[in-house]
């Protein structure tokens, strides 16, 4: 399926644009194949065994600095759930963020690897999780309830519940961070470094899965 670079800005309002292209987008994503991941069925399985039905992480949010650097700034905070305190700018620098292109996840994911690999962690972009609310749920309860770790996740901007209306544009890729779920309420809580609409989101699994971006989590493991 071919989908459709977004274009060159976000039109807020007549006179303010912005442009956030995420690491996490078909159209920057790395040329390496996906490492091949278990069976929906499985993955959820063996992963609802051990998480909690219900947990959120105590997470300082940040809106992010520049209207291009929502992958620094989601990344930033996910790297925060280690113990690891790094500027976004610091971030975009070695993501090579730049205005016209913002962050492509080739760039993005060796970087936020070298930040956990010591600490045995490693980050991965499976391919399965668009799409699947169950895979989705199973995947934020065992990174955020087991792991106490919170992962990025690649959207599309003018989808979110939060945006609708506000944001011209389709496909336009963005990045947040997902931090709590609820399996029973079957909702999953995020933050959105976005400044004019961001911050704290609490939306359905079902709604949240429908528009991620193909191969849009950056999933936590141990090594």
């Amino acid at each position: 399926m071919n989908i459709r670079r977004p274009g060159t800005g976000i039109a807020l309002t007549a006179t303010v644009t912005a442009l956030c292209l995420t690491a996490l987008s078909p159209a920057y994503a790395s040329p390496n194949t996906p490492s091949p991941t278990p069976s929906p069925s499985a993955t959820a399985k063996s992963q609802s065994l051990v998480a909690p039905l219900k947990y959120q992480l105590s997470l300082k949010g940040q809106r992010q600095e520049t209207n291009y650097f929502c992958v620094p700034a989601s990344s930033s905070m996910s790297l925060s759930t280690f113990g690891v305190n790094v500027s976004q700018s610091t971030l975009a620098k070695k993501m090579k963020t730049t205005p016209s292109g913002g962050t492509k996840r080739v760039n993005a994911l060796p970087v936020v690897n070298a930040y956990v690999k010591a600490r045995g962690y490693k980050y991965t972009v499976p391919a399965d999780t668009a799409g699947n609310p169950v895979l989705l749920m199973s995947r934020v309860a065992n990174n955020v309830g087991q792991l106490h770790r919170a992962p990025v996740l690649g959207v599309w901007m003018e989808q979110l519940p939060w945006n609708k209306g506000k944001i011209k544009g389709s496909k336009v890729g963005h990045a947040i961070l997902a931090y709590g779920y609820d399996r029973v309420a079957g909702t999953i809580t995020v933050y959105d470094p976005w400044k004019p609409t961001g911050g704290t989101h609490t939306i359905k699994a079902s709604v949240l899965a429908g528009l991620l971006q193909p191969g849009g989590m950056y999933y936590i493991s141990k090594l």
